[in-house]
């Protein structure tokens, strides 16, 4: 075979590979939506952006961060199933905005009506959220400003809790996908984003029919489990949706979008393509003898407490041997004023005492037997 020939099967073979390669690496997804972001939520891992910092309307997505408040506040207070606190404020909204359809005298839990506002976009909702785990909405929405900042987001700024237009309520793509990862970390809340279909009871009768405004959850997507949508004629259509495959979620937050469950469609695709892998936190075989799930790392940490506790142990032993031998020091010198004076009176006395004073010293010489006591060990907690 002639060099050339060589030559051209080895560019042949080094193209095919090449093409191998890249056909196997996911292309980020075009989207229609101005802003997005998609995040690993278990790891805080960027996996896709575009203008994710740009400020925007988020709309209804507001609301993620009042049910998150909701859901925290109401356990702390003790009343995520006591009836909601609904006063004739509930109707201080547009004429236009989305609704639970909620009065004063209505009788429905804080969980539930929480639930029925996170599916049907309930403004009316929010604002009996806040005043039932607050004195007013202008505390609640102090709290949600203060939960955002602690959460890391710093280009967002509430100033109402359900979201409807406000020249001072913004945030972005990352830090609503931020809020809510956060959210889908706790259980209630991560039921309430669940649901495409909720009958929500009242306490003394009755349910109201509810269904969902994020097409999301019905899209057939697998593993679509939440989360909110938005829409203003400031902001556009937005949504921030999630999905659970094998244990892994991932979240996509949508600004502004003219096609917001396509996009999500795509992105959350290519989200769950470019997952890394979790790395183990710690070394994880598994001792033979050591009871069932026991790791290195704890046995690790009991070793480490071990040997602590024996080396407080022999403090305190010699704390104690020191403070013995101090006490006897006296008598000591006593006993040898003694010896003296009867070995001039008396010799047959002398060789009495000498052997006395040797027995004496050998008792007290005699070192104590140090002993640092078994620690069993036991499974962690």
């Amino acid at each position: 075979m002639s060099l050339k020939k060589i030559l051209c099967l080895a560019a042949a073979a080094c193209l095919t590979v090449s093409a191998a390669v890249f056909a196997d690496t996911p292309q980020p997804p075009e989207i229609s939506a101005h802003a997005a972001y998609v995040m690993d939520a278990d790891t805080g891992d960027t996996l896709y952006a575009k203008n994710a910092d740009d400020r925007a309307y988020p709309g209804s997505t507001t609301k993620i961060m009042t049910c998150i408040l909701g859901v925290e506040l109401g356990k702390a207070q003790g009343k995520l199933d006591q009836p909601i606190n609904i006063t004739k404020d509930v109707y201080d909204i547009e004429s236009d905005a989305s609704v639970l359809g909620i009065d004063p005298g209505d009788q429905i839990t804080l969980r539930n009506a929480m639930t029925g506002m996170m599916t049907v976009s309930g403004c009316d909702a929010t604002i009996a959220v806040a005043e039932t785990v607050t004195p007013s909405q202008a505390d609640f929405v102090a709290k949600m400003n203060e939960k955002a900042a602690a959460l890391g987001c710093t280009n967002t700024h509430f100033a109402n809790p359900h979201g409807l237009p406000d020249s001072d309520h913004y945030s972005t793509a990352r830090d609503m996908a931020t809020m809510a990862a956060y959210g889908m970390k706790l259980p209630e809340f991560r039921d309430m984003v669940s649901h495409s279909e909720y009958d929500m009871p009242y306490i003394n009768g009755g349910s109201k029919h509810c269904t969902t405004t994020n097409y999301f959850l019905t899209s057939g997507f697998p593993g679509a489990n939440g989360i909110k949508t938005g829409t203003t004629n400031a902001g556009g259509p937005c949504l921030v949706a999630s999905a659970t495959q094998d244990g892994r979620t991932v979240i996509a937050s949508i600004m502004n979008s003219d096609d917001r469950f396509g996009d999500a469609q795509k992105l959350m695709s290519y989200g769950f393509s470019v997952l890394k892998p979790v790395e183990p936190a710690e070394n994880v075989y598994i001792l033979r003898q050591a009871p069932a799930g026991q790791t290195l790392s704890d046995i690790k940490e009991k070793q480490a407490q071990a040997a602590e506790l024996a080396s407080q142990q022999k403090k305190e032993a010699a704390t104690a041997a020191a403070s013995t031998a101090a006490a006897k020091a006296p008598a000591k010198a006593d006993t040898a004023v003694k010896t003296t004076a009867t070995t001039v009176a008396k010799t047959a006395a002398k060789t009495t005492v000498k052997t006395a004073a040797k027995a004496d010293t050998a008792k007290t010489s005699k070192p104590a037997v140090s002993s640092q006591p078994y620690v069993p060990f036991s499974p962690a907690a």
